[in-house]
């Protein structure tokens, strides 16, 4: 019995030395080379994509650059209109011719009559008489007073009066001066309103409205005509067209993105296929409302070139601005 169990315990002791060996030669033993990879290379990476240019769009209306209205000072009768709409024209030209009306005639008669420095002419010599008069008053008085025959006091008394009288022929002449500029001012006004015909020699039987500026006739009164009784009233408007003014109302957060002098792209809905350059010409600092339940927006203008007078005030336009 012992022996059959020694036998087997020295068995297992040499199944268990022969496991050892080999553990300690697999580990000491040098790695086996890998295999090759034949897996493909990987590809180059991509470079980043380039994010497009952040672009702002908004809408707005093209106008003149410079615009004067013509009006018609007084009632009058149409007797000859000279231009139409879109003609050139220059400075000082004649746009119509008018008749005037009694009412109208009355009125620049009253105009051209001067009262009040009438008046003021003759309290001025009312003053210079009673100066004349105090001087005399005050030699006499002079005279009799180094006799003792006079009273030093009463003599004090006329020149305090010829100070005060001389206070007031400065105010008089002073204000004669300033009713003079004033009349001669009005007359200069009258005679621009009648066409430039002189108000000395009366009231003309006609007047003539002429171009303020050099441009082009953009609007004229639709009752203009001739043979028509009009009121004082708008008769027409003349404007610069080159270059035109474009004007947008920008939120507040496209126009922290904007500078003067950006350039834009403009588009015009009513001219297909055109495209124009725009330079940002005008940037509020303050909004068009400052209301807090509103949005703030800015009005901006850009300033388009218009040789071939393409463009006309009114006209909607799409403005595309790239930062």
């Amino acid at each position: 019995m012992w022996t059959k169990n020694r036998g087997k315990d020295r068995w297992f002791q040499g199944l268990c030395l022969g496991l050892g060996i080999g553990a300690v030669l697999l580990t000491s033993s040098p790695a086996l080379p890998a295999a090759p990879d034949k897996s493909p290379p990987p590809a180059p990476a991509a470079a980043p994509a380039v994010a497009p240019a952040p672009e702002i769009i908004f809408l707005g209306k093209f106008f003149c650059s410079i615009k004067r209205q013509v009006v018609l000072p007084f009632s009058a009768q149409v007797t000859d209109v000279k231009v139409r709409p879109g003609e050139p024209v220059r400075k000082g030209q004649a746009l119509a011719t008018f008749a005037l009306q009694p009412e109208a005639i009355v009125q620049i008669r009253r105009r051209l009559a001067t009262p009040q420095i009438k008046d003021l002419e003759v309290k001025l010599a009312e003053t210079d008489r009673h100066l004349a008069e105090l001087r005399n008053k005050q030699r006499s008085t002079r005279q009799l007073a180094e006799h003792d025959l006079a009273a030093p006091q009463s003599l004090r008394l006329l020149e305090k009066d010829l100070g005060l009288l001389q206070k007031e022929k400065k105010a008089i002449q002073d204000s004669l001066a300033a009713e003079r500029q004033v009349v001669r001012d009005d007359q200069a006004l009258l005679q621009d309103q009648l066409g430039g015909a002189p108000v000395s020699g009366g009231v003309p039987a006609s007047i003539t409205l002429k171009a303020p500026i050099d441009g082009h006739l953009i609007w004229v009164n639709p009752e203009l005509r001739e043979g028509a009784v009009l009121p004082p009233v708008q008769a027409f408007q003349v404007g610069v067209m080159d270059p035109m003014v474009l004007r947008a109302q920008v939120h507040e957060i496209e126009v922290m993105q904007l500078a003067t002098g950006d350039r834009a792209e403009v588009s015009v809905e009513s001219l297909p296929g055109k495209k124009f350059e725009a330079n940002l010409s005008r940037l509020p600092w303050a909004p068009l409302t400052s209301a807090l339940d509103q949005p703030s927006y800015y009005d901006v203008e850009f300033i388009v070139a218009n040789p071939d007078l393409m463009l006309k005030e009114g006209v909607k336009a799409r403005v595309l601005l790239r930062k």
